[in-house]
C-alpha cells in the first residue's frame, strides 16, 4: 500500500510539473532574453562632391549601417545642407550626408 500512495504522488509530482512546463509559468519566462532597446540615430558624414555626382549617387557612395528610405534620407540632408535646396551640386564642396546608425544597447 506504502509503495502505491508514493507511485501515486510521484505520477501526480511528474504530471504537474510537465504540465508547467507545456502550459503554465515556465514556459512563459524569459530566462535567456538578451534583448535589449536600441534607438536609431541619424548622424551624418563629410565627404567632397565630384564632378558628375548626383543626390542618389553620393547616398549610394555613403552607406548607412540601418536602412534609410531615400525621401527620408533626402529630408535630412537638406536639413544638414539648407544652402543645397536652390542650388546645383558643386563639384569640391563638402556636404553632410545623413546616414542612420543604431544606439548602444539599453538595459
Amino acid at each position: 500500500m506504502k509503495r502505491f500512495v508514493i507511485i501515486c504522488i510521484l505520477c501526480i509530482l511528474i504530471f504537474v510539473i510537465q504540465y508547467d512546463i507545456r502550459h503554465g509559468a515556465l514556459r512563459h519566462a524569459d530566462f535567456y532574453n538578451t534583448a535589449c532597446e536600441r534607438d536609431e540615430i541619424v548622424q551624418f558624414v563629410q565627404t567632397k562632391i565630384q564632378a558628375g555626382d548626383t543626390i542618389h549617387s553620393i547616398f549610394n557612395s555613403v552607406s548607412s549601417e540601418i536602412e534609410f528610405p531615400f525621401i527620408e534620407r533626402l529630408a535630412h540632408f537638406y536639413e544638414l545642407n539648407p544652402h543645397l535646396q536652390k542650388q546645383p551640386l558643386v563639384a569640391g564642396d563638402s556636404v553632410k550626408v545623413p546616414i542612420k546608425t543604431v544606439s548602444a544597447c539599453k538595459k
